[in-house]
């Protein structure tokens, strides 16, 4: 089996390009997926996170997550404790998934959607890397959307500016990527992309 990473920056089409790859027939795994996971309930994980980031409590006992975004995107140090809790679970998950699929013996492809492929030197479980872009002001388009569907208030200008450095610069993950994807245009457009990239895979 081929094993894929799918990565970008914030609200670049990460996701949507990963449902066109898996209406193709490709098996899909997310990153984003494994992070919930960890932070189950009782789980290990979550209870070391609220111990670091008593702030992001929830009146319930759980995890505020949007206050634990907010809080990691404006203070880098904070992230950089965050990751070194949250990526050992995380990417345990992720070698049992892509060992088990790779000890199946048919054809085929699973793809991952990982966001921080890169920034957590994760290259060397991936057989290619698919980078996914879109311009900064797509991308702040997009971030808002994403507020309004949750029932937030809207990301300020420092907020969106925080979350879009977080990561790698887009251009660096599309230089060392196998493949580039560009999700500006039209659904069509970018399916058109996908498209191409499928039949190479």
């Amino acid at each position: 089996m081929r094993i894929v990473g799918v990565t970008g920056g914030i609200a670049s089409g990460k996701s949507t390009v990963t449902g066109m790859l898996r209406a193709r027939g490709a098996t899909t795994r997310s990153a984003d997926e494994d992070a919930r996971a960890v932070l189950a309930d009782g789980s290990p994980t979550l209870a070391a996170v609220l111990d670091a980031f008593p702030q992001a409590r929830a009146e319930d006992g759980g995890l505020d997550r949007a206050r634990l975004a907010a809080h990691i995107f404006a203070d880098a140090a904070a992230r950089t404790k965050l990751e070194a809790i949250m990526h050992p679970a995380i990417i345990a998950r992720m070698q049992k998934a892509i060992a088990d699929a790779r000890a199946d013996a048919g054809s085929g492809v699973l793809v991952y959607e990982t966001p921080l492929l890169y920034e957590a030197r994760l290259e060397n479980l991936f057989d290619t890397v698919i980078a996914v872009l879109a311009t900064p002001e797509l991308q702040r388009e997009r971030l808002q959307a994403r507020e309004r569907r949750g029932g937030r208030d809207p990301l300020s200008e420092e907020e969106l500016s925080a979350r879009l450095s977080a990561q790698m610069p887009s251009e660096e993950k599309a230089r060392r990527a196998d493949f580039v994807i560009h999700t500006t245009g039209s659904l069509a457009e970018t399916e058109a992309q996908v498209q191409r990239v499928w039949e190479e895979l």
